[in-house]
């Protein structure tokens, strides 16, 4: 038993020397002083400058998101001169929205281009022909019934963005195709370069076609001019227009008809 004891007390011996060593080294220093952290310091109060220029830039944000919200809540009465252009799907709206363009004291002129499609639109130099010549104030597209089966997207919105870049800083919107089937991917396209505030998606609707299954019928197309001008009016706009729901028909003085292009 006592050899036992002289074992242990042999380690624990052994142990203290190497203990001592490692503290009275001089390669191996501890500090084993507890520091105070300094918590007051991260409720010191930031320099007046960095907190002016934060608080300029939110209520600058904030203006800008009232002004646009009340913009969008109120719109805009003035008097416009709206262009509309695109497909022979207008034949059949543009019965209807002139109702709507007169009532309001709008000016409406209709340029339908028969099989048009986004890429003679941007290959032509006829928007700008008639950007020139209707000088409008409000510019409505309604394209691309004959593109809802193309696979050459990246292509077609190359076309689309040259399209948007003519009409330049006018505010406009851009009615979509009534798919009559689902589409490879032209509306994905129109959306992405437009944005949902300015794109009217037609695609939702249930509407009665013409002996092409394709074509609304006028009736129909007079549904569709409905929806169409009360979504102009509403906040879902990103520029909402007068247009009250009219009580007497009217005549459509300005429209253009061109036949298809033949290049």
């Amino acid at each position: 038993m006592k050899n036992q004891w002289k074992s242990l007390l042999l380690l624990v011996s052994a142990l203290c020397i190497v203990l001592v060593y490692a503290l009275c080294s001089k390669d191996i220093q501890l500090d084993l002083r507890l520091k105070k952290a300094d918590i007051a310091k991260a409720f010191e109060p930031r320099p007046a400058d960095s907190l002016s220029a934060e608080t300029g830039f939110a209520a600058s944000a904030k203006a800008r998101e009232d002004s646009i919200r009340a913009a969008r809540e109120h719109p805009d009465t003035t008097r416009q001169r709206i262009l509309f252009f695109g497909d022979s799907m207008l034949e059949g709206l543009t019965r209807r929205l002139v109702d709507y363009t007169e009532h309001n004291g709008h000016e409406l002129h209709t340029v339908v281009w028969y099989s048009s499609t986004s890429q003679i639109w941007a290959q032509t130099d006829t928007l700008q022909h008639f950007m020139r010549e209707v000088d409008p104030t409000y510019v409505i597209v309604c394209l691309c019934a004959n593109e809802l089966f193309v696979k050459d997207l990246d292509q077609r919105e190359q076309y689309v963005k040259t399209i948007l870049k003519r009409i330049g800083n006018i505010p406009y919107v851009w009615v979509s195709p009534p798919n009559w089937k689902e589409d490879t991917g032209i509306n994905d396209v129109i959306i992405r370069n437009v944005g949902r505030d300015r794109y009217f998606d037609s695609r939702h609707l249930n509407l009665d076609r013409g002996k092409d299954h394709a074509h609304p019928t006028f009736s129909a197309a007079a549904v569709w001019a409905d929806t169409i001008a009360s979504w102009l009016r509403s906040p879902n706009t990103e520029h909402p227009i007068r247009m009250d729901v009219p009580t007497e028909k009217a005549k459509n003085k300005h429209i253009t008809l061109l036949m298809p292009y033949n290049p």
